[in-house]
Protein backbone atom coordinates (compact mmCIF):
# COMPACT_ATOMS: atom_id res chain seq x y z
CA UNK A 1 0.00 0.00 0.00
CA UNK A 2 1.40 3.37 -0.95
CA UNK A 3 1.26 6.34 1.29
CA UNK A 4 -0.16 9.55 -0.11
CA UNK A 5 2.49 12.16 -0.63
CA UNK A 6 2.28 15.30 1.38
CA UNK A 7 1.75 18.27 -0.85
CA UNK A 8 4.43 20.87 -0.25
CA UNK A 9 3.95 23.78 -2.58
CA UNK A 10 7.28 25.09 -3.75
CA UNK A 11 7.69 28.71 -2.81
CA UNK A 12 9.75 30.78 -5.13
CA UNK A 13 11.97 32.59 -2.69
CA UNK A 14 14.43 35.16 -3.83
CA UNK A 15 17.31 36.63 -1.93
CA UNK A 16 16.43 40.15 -2.97
CA UNK A 17 12.75 40.22 -3.97
CA UNK A 18 9.51 39.70 -2.04
CA UNK A 19 7.30 36.75 -2.91
CA UNK A 20 4.20 38.92 -2.43
CA UNK A 21 3.87 42.67 -2.40
CA UNK A 22 2.29 44.26 0.67
CA UNK A 23 -1.08 45.31 -0.73
CA UNK A 24 -1.81 47.80 2.05
CA UNK A 25 1.41 49.69 1.32
CA UNK A 26 0.72 49.46 -2.42
CA UNK A 27 -2.72 51.04 -2.06
CA UNK A 28 -1.34 53.74 0.23
CA UNK A 29 1.23 54.41 -2.48
CA UNK A 30 -1.54 54.68 -5.05
CA UNK A 31 -3.28 57.24 -2.85
CA UNK A 32 0.00 59.16 -2.88
CA UNK A 33 0.02 58.90 -6.67
CA UNK A 34 -3.48 60.33 -6.90
CA UNK A 35 -2.41 63.20 -4.63
CA UNK A 36 0.69 63.78 -6.78
CA UNK A 37 -1.44 63.85 -9.92
CA UNK A 38 -3.88 66.24 -8.27
CA UNK A 39 -1.10 68.63 -7.24
CA UNK A 40 0.84 68.49 -10.51
CA UNK A 41 -2.04 68.39 -12.98
CA UNK A 42 -4.90 70.02 -11.12
CA UNK A 43 -3.40 73.31 -10.06
CA UNK A 44 -0.94 73.77 -12.92
CA UNK A 45 1.94 74.27 -10.48
CA UNK A 46 4.15 72.05 -12.60
CA UNK A 47 4.32 72.50 -16.38
CA UNK A 48 2.58 69.72 -18.27
CA UNK A 49 5.82 68.45 -19.82
CA UNK A 50 7.20 67.62 -16.36
CA UNK A 51 4.14 65.90 -14.89
CA UNK A 52 4.52 62.62 -16.81
CA UNK A 53 8.19 62.11 -15.80
CA UNK A 54 7.35 62.90 -12.16
CA UNK A 55 4.58 60.30 -12.16
CA UNK A 56 6.83 57.70 -13.82
CA UNK A 57 9.58 58.27 -11.24
CA UNK A 58 7.06 58.05 -8.39
CA UNK A 59 5.59 54.79 -9.67
CA UNK A 60 9.08 53.37 -10.30
CA UNK A 61 10.18 54.24 -6.79
CA UNK A 62 6.99 52.78 -5.30
CA UNK A 63 7.42 49.50 -7.18
CA UNK A 64 11.10 49.25 -6.28
CA UNK A 65 10.47 49.86 -2.58
CA UNK A 66 7.63 47.35 -2.40
CA UNK A 67 9.28 44.62 -4.47
CA UNK A 68 12.49 44.15 -2.49
CA UNK A 69 13.07 42.34 0.78
CA UNK A 70 13.05 44.47 3.96
CA UNK A 71 16.76 43.86 4.59
CA UNK A 72 17.55 45.33 1.15
CA UNK A 73 15.63 48.51 2.00
CA UNK A 74 17.83 48.92 5.08
CA UNK A 75 21.03 49.14 3.02
CA UNK A 76 22.61 52.34 1.83
CA UNK A 77 23.41 50.70 -1.51
CA UNK A 78 19.67 50.24 -2.22
CA UNK A 79 18.86 53.90 -1.61
CA UNK A 80 21.87 55.06 -3.60
CA UNK A 81 20.95 52.84 -6.54
CA UNK A 82 17.30 53.93 -6.27
CA UNK A 83 18.32 57.59 -6.47
CA UNK A 84 20.56 56.83 -9.46
CA UNK A 85 17.75 54.90 -11.18
CA UNK A 86 15.45 57.93 -10.93
CA UNK A 87 17.71 59.97 -13.22
CA UNK A 88 17.22 57.95 -16.44
CA UNK A 89 13.56 57.40 -15.59
CA UNK A 90 13.04 61.14 -15.37
CA UNK A 91 15.21 62.09 -18.36
CA UNK A 92 13.78 59.45 -20.70
CA UNK A 93 10.24 60.12 -19.50
CA UNK A 94 10.69 63.83 -20.19
CA UNK A 95 12.30 63.22 -23.57
CA UNK A 96 9.53 60.86 -24.67
CA UNK A 97 6.85 63.23 -23.37
CA UNK A 98 8.27 66.24 -25.22
CA UNK A 99 9.58 64.76 -28.47
CA UNK A 100 7.26 61.76 -28.90
CA UNK A 101 4.03 62.64 -27.12
CA UNK A 102 1.70 59.73 -26.54
CA UNK A 103 -1.62 59.83 -28.34
CA UNK A 104 -3.10 56.70 -26.82
CA UNK A 105 -3.06 54.74 -23.59
CA UNK A 106 -0.85 52.08 -25.18
CA UNK A 107 1.77 54.65 -26.15
CA UNK A 108 1.69 56.12 -22.65
CA UNK A 109 2.23 52.67 -21.12
CA UNK A 110 5.06 52.02 -23.57
CA UNK A 111 6.77 55.31 -22.70
CA UNK A 112 6.44 54.59 -18.98
CA UNK A 113 7.77 51.05 -19.45
CA UNK A 114 10.84 52.26 -21.39
CA UNK A 115 11.57 54.87 -18.74
CA UNK A 116 11.22 52.37 -15.89
CA UNK A 117 13.27 49.73 -17.69
CA UNK A 118 16.17 52.10 -18.28
CA UNK A 119 16.14 53.21 -14.66
CA UNK A 120 15.90 49.70 -13.26
CA UNK A 121 18.72 48.44 -15.45
CA UNK A 122 21.05 51.23 -14.36
CA UNK A 123 19.98 51.18 -10.71
CA UNK A 124 20.08 47.38 -10.50
CA UNK A 125 23.52 47.34 -12.05
CA UNK A 126 24.77 49.91 -9.55
CA UNK A 127 23.27 47.91 -6.67
CA UNK A 128 24.94 44.68 -7.79
CA UNK A 129 28.32 46.39 -8.23
CA UNK A 130 28.12 48.01 -4.81
CA UNK A 131 27.11 44.72 -3.17
CA UNK A 132 30.01 42.90 -4.85
CA UNK A 133 32.51 45.57 -3.78
CA UNK A 134 31.58 45.49 -0.09
CA UNK A 135 34.62 44.55 2.02
CA UNK A 136 32.81 41.76 3.89
CA UNK A 137 31.85 40.00 0.65
CA UNK A 138 35.47 39.45 -0.45
CA UNK A 139 36.49 37.75 2.79
CA UNK A 140 33.44 35.47 2.74
CA UNK A 141 34.20 34.32 -0.80
CA UNK A 142 37.77 33.32 0.02
CA UNK A 143 36.83 31.22 3.06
Amino acid sequence: MTRPRAHHPKRNKSKYFEAQINLRAYFLGLVGLVLLMFVTLGHHRVPEEWSFPLIVVYVGTLIACLAVQPWVRRTLSFWLSLAISCVPQFVIGHWLNVYHPAHSLGETKGSAFLSLLAGYLLGGGVFVVIEKLKPGQATKATQ
